[in-house]
């Protein structure tokens, strides 16, 4: 049923994208290729900006959805004719040994990411807010707010697409929709070479792009990177159109993507001052005019954001939450303070193998060789594609120059940022065209002197990195081998109890706790997404609501209230880091606690490392046993 939806909502997205670039702005387009991939962006666009209405004013559900789907179907009736007549060229083998063989590593690479984005979703963010958040949304029928998640108060465009999916199917179906956009993202880098260079070498960008480890990882995983690349990509793609085209329409279209690259995440705030510079140098003659089109552009833009920005000025005070809390503060509005916002930036700036310009210039060769996934070394590897093609760029031609001022301007932004490894998404999309354009034109330039063999031997090795790439994907794959998933050989809890150690323990809350009860959980990962009981956490720091109780409320008097006045009935925590070598929890603290467990609450589940205790808050303080808890750690152990 989601794959069936999954087609529906393709449909979707380029039914109303096609109506607003051919009937509104009336777009020239020079493929069909061309012509779907800027539909069906903007049809995404389009449906995330109606699901976020719904959201503002409290009427998201399935039904609701339902009806938006019918209108984004409906919507483009009249272009079936067009449709029917669209060719795509590119498909299906041709006899060139060099576009057999990538065609082959982007078919396998394109059906292992469907396999695994129709398995259950276990990757941590998504399960922490890309899906948590608009599962919370979904189910209290809009916009509410949720403190002790920091992430919801990022703007959501993808979120309210994978909300538009959850309200329509599952989990599956969110995930496939954010395939959708990654793969709008391979047909975009594709046709825009065909157009820079030969067909022969096109499909090579794709390739190296999907067969990156770090980009394929999060590619099926409901996260947001690779779609915000996708958007910026999108926003540079229509600026050249409308340099070369004069047609106003894409102009619209280049703010429409820049304003939801930055709506999809923000680090994407680079774009704008970018965006803004290409405006001026578009080629008007008119500073008057320059200056209207940068207002308009601005002003554009900033609309995919003020939503967000005013919900968080609403629930908060501080429109830029959880962001510039020393200027506009919102302490009282969420679970979070400046020591831990500095705290998260310092543990971002941690990734990486230094910040120096040394360090930049050996980029090329860290990340291929030292980066590592979850590790502070990038938290992902990039293959060894990019170094080979390296030298290719010193064949470039002045007309590459704008992508290549692109490419290094967020470049440079994330190297002093945070040095992950799947945020260079945004940058590496333009890296891989601008490798593979100037590997072609070194073979084509009159002055080249590389033979006929050893072009065939360079194009080898560079297939042979392509097969090596997919091989560390496909070893991953078979690692978590959702196939019997999908062929209905394994359900979805077995299948989740292969990928995440506290899954039994979080299925199991849902069914011992009460609607009505509420548990805290201590470094449980902040699994929202599995949770269907009310929960408490802390984000990131996973164990700060914890030792505040402990450390305000000394007594067993003090710490029962406490409980009640928050409504926590239950506590769910990993004993490696509450009481075990990786405590995060001084002496003091993990004596008080589990003198209090000893006494005010009864274990109810073990399973592996982690606890589930039910408060015993109904006692009378008079008693014996409700005497001040001490410091001495005289209390018994929690069993192991």
């Amino acid at each position: 049923m989601d794959a069936l939806l999954f087609l529906l909502i393709m449909l979707a997205f380029l039914s109303v994208g096609r109506t607003v670039t051919q009937k509104l702005w009336h777009l020239n387009f020079t493929s069909s290729a061309e012509a779907f991939v800027f539909s069906s962006a903007l049809g995404s666009v389009i449906t995330s900006v109606l699901v976020t209405g719904l959201a503002f004013i409290g009427q998201v559900s399935s039904s609701t959805c339902w009806v938006v789907l019918v209108i984004l179907l409906t919507s483009g009736l009249s272009s079936l004719r067009e449709w029917k007549s669209w060719e795509f060229k590119t498909v299906f083998f041709p006899l060139s040994p060099l576009k057999t063989s990538i065609q082959i590593i982007l078919g396998v690479l394109v059906l292992l990411s469907l396999s695994l984005a129709l398995a259950p979703a276990f990757a941590i963010d998504t399960l922490v807010y890309h899906l948590a958040v608009p599962k919370a949304f979904l189910e209290a029928g809009g916009i509410i707010n949720l403190p002790n998640n920091i992430f919801s108060f990022y703007s959501q465009h993808m979120e309210m697409l994978y909300l538009f999916a959850l309200a329509l199917g599952t989990d599956h179906l969110a995930q496939l929709t954010g395939l959708e956009i990654v793969f709008l993202l391979l047909v975009a880098l594709h046709q825009y070479y065909r157009q820079k260079g030969s067909a022969t070498y096109a499909l090579l960008v794709p390739a190296m792009f999907l067969s990156t480890p770090a980009f394929f990882t999060v590619a099926y995983s409901a996260y947001v990177d690779l779609q915000a690349a996708a958007y910026v990509f999108m926003a540079f793609y229509a600026w050249e159109n409308w340099r070369s085209r004069k047609q106003t329409g894409w102009f619209y279209l280049m703010t429409v993507f820049a304003g939801t690259a930055l709506a999809t995440k923000l680090s994407a705030v680079i774009v704008l001052p970018m965006a803004l510079l290409g405006v001026a140098l578009q080629g008007e003659t008119s500073t008057k005019k320059v200056f209207g089109k940068c207002f308009i552009f601005a002003l554009g833009t900033l609309l995919f954001i003020l939503p967000w920005w005013g919900r968080n000025y609403f629930f908060t005070g501080n429109p830029l939450a959880p962001f510039f809390m020393t200027f506009f503060g919102g302490e009282d509005g969420m679970n979070w303070d400046i020591t831990r916002s500095l705290q998260h930036f310092q543990y971002f700036s941690s990734y990486g193998m230094g910040h120096g310009i040394l360090d930049f210039l050996l980029l090329p060769i860290n990340l291929t060789f030292f980066g590592q996934p979850h590790s502070l070394k990038f938290d992902g590897q990039i293959g060894i594609l990019y170094l080979l093609l390296l030298p290719a760029l010193f064949g470039l031609r002045r007309q590459s120059m704008p992508m290549v001022v692109t490419f290094l301007i967020l470049m440079v932004f994330w190297f002093t940022q945070t040095q992950q490894a799947r945020f260079l998404s945004t940058p590496f999309a333009f890296l891989a065209i601008l490798s593979i354009q100037g590997l072609e034109e070194l073979f084509s330039s009159q002055k080249s002197t590389v033979r006929k063999k050893e072009k065939n031997f360079l194009l080898a090795i560079l297939v042979l990195a392509l097969i090596f790439n997919t091989f560390l994907i496909a070893k991953s794959w078979a690692k978590i081998q959702p196939l019997p998933y999908i062929f209905q050989k394994e359900s979805r809890e077995p299948f989740l109890m292969r990928q995440i150690p506290a899954y039994p323990v979080y299925l199991s809350a849902n069914h011992i706790v009460e609607r009505d009860e509420k548990i805290l959980l201590v470094y449980m990962r902040n699994l929202g997404f599995l949770m269907d009981k009310p929960f408490l956490s802390d984000s990131i720091f996973e164990a700060h609501t914890l030792k505040k109780i402990i450390d305000e409320e000394v007594y067993a008097g003090d710490i029962i209230n406490r409980l009640k006045s928050m409504g926590i009935t239950h506590i769910l925590f990993n004993n490696k880091f509450v009481f075990g070598e990786y405590s995060a929890l001084s002496p003091g603290e993990r004596g008080i606690l589990k003198n209090f467990l000893a006494r005010h609450a009864q274990r109810i589940l073990v399973k592996n490392e982690f606890f589930l205790y039910r408060f015993v808050l109904d006692l009378d303080l008079e008693n014996p046993n409700n005497a001040p808890i001490s410091l001495d750690h005289s209390g018994p152990r929690p069993k192991e």
